[in-house]
């Protein structure tokens, strides 16, 4: 780890654990486990594989203390740093990430980010009904991948609005992969 990495967080640790600071009074001082450090130096690596792999293990050890720091990387200029880092903050942060899941999902250009959106708001649906519409009109993205992600969220839902969307789809689809997901969805639909 290099120093311009070990400083700043040296200073934070220390801010965030003096007794009488802003910060300690409302949260209780934690910071990040040996593992969750390890994982965050991981983010930094130029290999791909071991930025992912850092990102799944925080999702792994879901540590709060780590959450601004994974939200940071959801402005990054790569849309899989983007997808990693929603799918993280959805397994950190829970029903508190629905608002900033719910913004990448309508205003992310690049599908895999959406589709990590959608991906990352399955479990939280019972946390907000800003959800249900959210998956409804992922039936209607541009593309495929994101579509069919959608068909298998909505399939599994127990709401008379998410039948009804999956029948509409069925009639209006026309790509053979989301047909396929869609006929599954389908039989999963039958009493």
């Amino acid at each position: 780890m290099t120093a311009r990495r070990v400083i700043p967080l040296i200073a934070w640790v220390a801010f965030t654990a003096a007794p009488g600071s802003v910060w300690s009074e409302d949260h209780p001082a934690k910071a990040p486990s040996p593992k969750a450090m390890e994982a965050l130096q991981a983010l930094e690596s130029r290999d791909e594989y071991e930025r992912q792999k850092g990102f799944l293990h925080l999702e792994a050890l879901r540590e709060p203390a780590t959450a601004e720091t994974i939200r940071r990387y959801l402005h990054h200029k790569d849309p899989e740093m983007r997808a990693y880092s929603l799918r993280a903050l959805a397994a950190i942060e829970g029903a508190q990430a629905v608002p900033t899941l719910l913004e990448s999902l309508k205003t992310e250009k690049h599908p895999r980010v959406r589709r990590a959106a959608l991906l990352g708001l399955e479990p939280l649906q019972p946390a907000s009904p800003e959800i249900l519409p959210a998956f409804i009109a992922a039936l209607r993205d541009h593309d495929t991948q994101v579509r069919m992600t959608a068909v298998d969220i909505v399939s599994r839902l127990k709401d008379p609005r998410a039948k009804a969307a999956i029948l509409e789809r069925n009639k209006r689809e026309g790509r053979r992969d989301v047909r396929r997901v869609l006929a599954l969805a389908m039989k999963r639909l039958e009493p």
